[in-house]
């Protein structure tokens, strides 16, 4: 999963030393000098700085720093990564002089350079809307950006999708126990331990509400490889390989329920003062309706029967009927399958919840 993790990484990292390579020698040629040199001057420029503060961006700030800058203020962490990201960028623009004129004192020298007046500027204009792009794309999701910079959902669209529903075991009892502050760190550990496994699965976060996650698949892509079957799975076991650290923090190690159905929606852009994307349609009701039946009776995942048909399990996953459960609001049941992994070993969890609580 990590390697998924590190492909996206890389594939971001690809894109914005393109574009970078693209600009940066026209820069060159329009601020310096009209010439070849200059142009090649500007495209290794590009690159070495490129390389150097998105690298720092996506696999040391975002990655193996991730936890660390997360804890900082967000004025902190804008402050500390500008600074960073300056002096690579002066770092980078002195390595590719001396790439260029082959005169290891330019890395000093490079720093009194007079066109600096005009490179530094750019970069910094640069700089900020890269962290900008990646702020975003965080904030809002992996996707959701691109959709509203491509205006796919502008106007409203029928599609189908895949919904996951995700809700943890016994959280009312655990936020009484815990307290309002370490139940949320609780919920902020379990929310970050999903990343991984969507990664491997390709699913995107479509909403929080409270302490339920909804994870959402165009249909194509959830039902290819059982992406969203296997999501919940790894999900479970991402959880339990962290079983300890749960324990050792909070005496407790978080369990949850699912539920899963696919089908026709309508999306599309909603709102003024705060804008989202929103998927409408039964298929979340009835996703939200099987994820109620499984923490009521103690499953695992409940998945509609209508989902399983287009889906060929993972080896190693069983699914059992469930018979036709009746759906508020639906006339027509709803036929229903509980799905479990033949001999898995979960860990237990530390604190009772109670069937049905929430």
């Amino acid at each position: 999963m990590a390697a998924r993790r590190v492909r996206i990484h890389t594939r971001r990292l690809a894109v914005i030393v393109l574009i970078a390579a693209t600009i940066t020698p026209v820069f060159n040629v329009l601020t310096s000098e009209t010439s070849v040199r200059s142009a090649i001057q500007g495209l290794i420029d590009g690159i070495i700085v490129s390389l150097l503060v998105v690298g720092y961006l996506e696999f040391l700030r975002d990655g193996h720093w991730r936890a660390w800058f997360r804890r900082l203020g967000f004025w902190t962490d804008l402050c500390l990564s500008s600074s960073i990201v300056l002096a690579l960028f002066l770092l980078g623009r002195g390595l590719g002089q001396v790439v260029t004129h082959h005169d290891p004192r330019l890395l000093v020298t490079s720093l009194g350079d007079a066109h600096l007046l005009y490179a530094l500027p750019f970069f910094v204009v640069l700089a900020v809307t890269i962290q900008f792009a990646l702020k975003m794309n965080r904030m809002i999701g992996v996707n959701v950006l691109r959709y509203y910079a491509t205006g796919i959902y502008h106007q409203p669209t029928a599609e189908e999708r895949v919904f996951l529903f995700l809700d943890l075991q016994g959280s009312t009892q655990l936020a009484e126990r815990l307290g309002s502050a370490t139940y949320f760190e609780l919920l902020r550990r379990f929310v970050d331990d999903l990343t991984e496994p969507l990664l491997a699965t390709d699913g995107e976060i479509y909403q929080y509400a409270g302490d339920e996650v909804v994870v959402t698949w165009p249909m194509a892509l959830g039902i290819r490889e059982a992406n969203c079957v296997r999501c919940f799975f790894a999900i479970r076991a991402a959880i339990d390989r962290e079983a300890a650290r749960y324990a050792r923090d909070f005496g407790v190690v978080p369990r949850f329920r699912g539920g899963l159905h696919g089908g026709p929606v309508t999306a599309g852009e909603l709102g003024d003062l705060r804008q989202q994307i929103v998927f409408v349609g039964d298929i979340l009701n009835i996703a939200a309706r099987l994820e109620a039946h499984a923490k009521e009776t103690g499953l695992d995942l409940v998945v509609s029967g209508a989902l399983l048909d287009r889906i060929v399990l993972p080896a190693g996953v069983e699914a059992a009927v469930r018979g036709d459960l009746a759906i508020r609001g639906k006339t027509v049941p709803v036929k229903a399958y509980s799905l479990t992994e033949a001999d898995s070993v979960t860990a237990p969890a530390l604190a009772p919840s109670p069937r049905g609580s929430s």
